[in-house]
């Protein structure tokens, strides 16, 4: 039985450097130095089947009343997702950074690098961003977010890897 692969919900990200593309290069040499570089490049195959399998398996362990790891079992081998595995793999090394930042720590960067909205709400919009910014965040969210909001948002997890990356501060995405 041949196995099917699953369409990709993500992109996979190129970090060249072109004549058409050098406004951008600053944000293109950020993004090749951070630590998801890995995260942003690799192109892992994804099965239906076994992702089907994993999820129908698949269950939380909770550690301290938060989820800390999801246990499943594919094909009888016993697969296990924790903070700590997910940064091994994507070579992040992100288990010292800070999980979160005060929202006038990155709040105020961000607005400084160009932000022209208001950021009363949760989801800042990447339409107020100026091209630069734009385009970080716009490939962060195709290539890594889940895309639980609009394509126009920005969730708060891809808020703070932004701010991360362009200030070049540790950050546990992995978490």
């Amino acid at each position: 039985m041949a196995l099917s692969l699953k369409n990709p919900h993500h992109y996979l990200c190129t970090l060249d450097k072109t004549s058409q593309n050098t406004d951008f290069h600053s944000v293109i040499d950020s993004l090749s130095s951070s630590k998801c570089k890995t995260l942003l490049t690799c192109n892992a195959p994804i099965y239906q089947d076994t992702l089907r399998e994993f999820w129908k398996n698949a269950n939380v362990q909770v550690q301290d009343k938060k989820p800390w790891a999801i246990i499943s079992e594919v094909g009888k081998v016993l697969v296990s997702i924790t903070p700590q595995t997910i940064s091994e793999v994507f070579e992040m090394n992100d288990h010292t950074g800070s999980i979160s930042f005060s929202k006038n720590e990155y709040q105020t960067d961000l607005a400084e690098r160009g932000y022209e909205g208001q950021m009363d709400k949760a989801n800042l919009k990447k339409g107020n961003f100026p091209p630069l910014m734009k385009f970080l965040f716009h490939t962060l969210l195709m290539c890594i977010s889940n895309k639980t909001t609009t394509f126009n948002e920005i969730p708060l997890k891809i808020q703070y890897l932004g701010y991360a990356i362009m200030a070049n501060i540790s950050f546990n995405y992995s978490q």
